[in-house]
């Protein structure tokens, strides 16, 4: 965590909105659906999937997140969401705060290793070689940035969920990931492209409400 923050010192990027286009491969025929989403950082997100009339999307704040489905709150709980927290806060907070919220997702993150992913040499931070369901994030040994985290879904405990991030692009000298593949089971069951990204909108906090939906305008 220290060596990603190290390469990564910039400080200046304090929020980001951009579009999701989110694709669920499973089955004979591919279905895509659009999100746009702002977040404060760290740890604020609101998502709302398109058209935003639907009122349909989701709200985190720190580790409280609510599932909103027009306008009413059908899911509310707490978690630490792994691939948020090492793609997007680990770069806006503090080292010590990072690991934090690494303890609370109950990564071990004592154990460490080196190995090899998508032909990248890589640190494994969480679990042993062959441990396949502990939760654990894999960062590039090169360029510290993570390609991997595998962490228990939590609508389905039994589940494991494997994220990997495979495109980056830099916005203000932070690694922001463009192209995201989800796997359950060994399986590919959706890919996420972001795009239009814009750095620094304003936000108004009570886009944040995990309580009661809120329509989202940012000022670009």
């Amino acid at each position: 965590v220290g060596a990603m923050r190290r390469a990564y010192p910039s400080r200046t990027l304090k929020s980001i909105a951009f579009l999701v286009v989110t694709t669920d491969v499973r089955g004979s025929a591919a279905k895509s659906e659009t999100a746009r989403e702002v977040a404060a950082l760290p740890g604020r997100y609101h998502v709302t999937t398109l058209p935003a009339g639907r009122r349909t999307g989701l709200v985190r704040n720190a580790q409280q997140v609510a599932v909103f489905r027009g306008g009413k709150r059908i899911i509310s709980q707490n978690r630490v969401d792994l691939a948020r927290l090492l793609t997007f806060d680990l770069f806006a907070q503090g080292i010590d705060s990072t690991i934090r919220w690494l303890d609370v997702a109950r990564v071990r993150f004592g154990i460490m290793r080196r190995d090899e992913f998508a032909g990248r040499d890589v640190w494994v931070v969480g679990a042993e070689a062959g441990d396949s369901t502990s939760s654990q994030f894999w960062v590039d040994a090169d360029r510290w940035h993570v390609l991997r985290v595998i962490q228990r879904d939590p609508v389905a405990p039994s589940d494991i969920v494997d994220i990997r991030f495979s495109d980056f692009t830099q916005v203000m000298d932070i690694p922001v990931p463009t192209r995201i593949q989800q796997y359950r089971k060994g399986k590919l069951e959706e890919e996420q492209v972001i795009s239009d990204l814009a750095p620094n909108p304003e936000i108004p906090a009570r886009s944040f409400d995990v309580v009661r939906w809120r329509e989202v305008k940012v000022a670009m």
